[in-house]
């Protein structure tokens, strides 16, 4: 008995110690871009990385953002859904917005850990957004 109780206590242990495949609920979090990706008309151009933008989406505790490419900057509200992998934006107007659903973005964190929006629903480009930490 003792034996098999051991056996699980590790077997707990060790799952319990893996990192999290989604970011934890700390605030404020601050996602840079990373990249970017077009799957229209013109095909599949692969990923593109972007290192340097100051294209940025600062998410604040209170349920407040702000988004940030070079100078100009607009802020909003969101909210984080489905196991913390949806984050869904809504801005006061249209500036700064990329996206098909009017002035609302949709983000959603893929398996590599990134936050992915963007226009690609609507044949855009779909935008990557690293963790900074």
């Amino acid at each position: 008995m003792s034996r098999s109780m051991i056996i699980l206590f590790i077997v707990f242990f060790y799952f319990s110690c893996q990192e999290d495949q989604i970011p934890k609920n700390h605030f404020p979090q601050t996602w840079k871009i990373a990249g970017w990706q077009s799957y229209g008309f013109g095909g599949d151009i692969g990923f593109q990385p972007i290192t340097d933008s100051t294209y940025t989406y600062l998410f604040k505790k209170d349920g407040t953002f702000i988004k940030t490419i070079g100078l100009e900057s607009t802020t909003g509200t969101y909210q984080i859904g489905d196991k913390r992998t949806h984050y869904n934006l809504e801005f006061p107007d249209a500036d700064l917005v990329h996206s098909c659903f009017g002035n609302t973005e949709k983000l959603s964190i893929d398996d590599s850990k990134m936050l992915v929006g963007g226009s690609a629903p609507c044949d855009g480009a779909a935008l990557f957004f690293s963790l900074d930490k």
